[in-house]
């Protein structure tokens, strides 16, 4: 019963995480890149926070962008043009080896059903993709896009 209970708090919890993840990102949608006070501040606030107003070196402070551009070339050309290390070996190290069997079994192609196994198992809000589509919409249109998903990678 406890388990019960736990479990549906933990379903309501995640969709109201996903309530305010697609509230968020639609309003980012319809004012993102439109000239409002919502974008004006999304932009201030990168900014700020990639602004460098001081370095500190050693026991030096530097807060002059003269200052702070030179010790960040400094840096870097120090970092270029130093020799490398010497990386260590792992010689003697017993890393287990694979089999012809089990070398041939990492190279076969996807099936399908290993494909949607991924996909179905999956939680549906997580990062999107580079085309912007998320695994909640793989899932909904799964089967019209299997046919895709099986040119692509099988």
């Amino acid at each position: 019963r406890r388990k019960e209970s736990f479990d549906a708090l933990w379903k309501l919890f995640k969709s109201k995480e996903a309530l305010m993840y697609q509230r968020s990102r639609s309003k980012w949608l319809n004012e993102g890149d439109a000239n409002t006070k919502f974008f004006h501040n999304s932009v201030k606030s990168r900014s700020k926070s990639n602004l460098i107003t001081a370095l500190h070196i050693g026991d030096e402070w530097l807060d002059t962008p003269d200052l702070i551009k030179g010790a960040v070339s400094s840096y870097f050309e120090n970092h270029v043009s130093s020799t490398p290390r010497v990386r260590p070996k792992l010689e003697g190290v017993g890393f287990p080896i694979l089999s012809k069997a089990e070398n041939l079994g990492l190279i076969l192609p996807f099936t399908i059903e290993e494909i949607e196994e991924v996909v179905k198992s999956s939680d549906g809000n997580k990062r999107p993709m580079p085309d912007g589509f998320n695994y909640a919409f793989l899932k909904k249109f799964w089967e019209m896009l299997k046919g895709k998903f099986s040119e692509l990678f099988i």
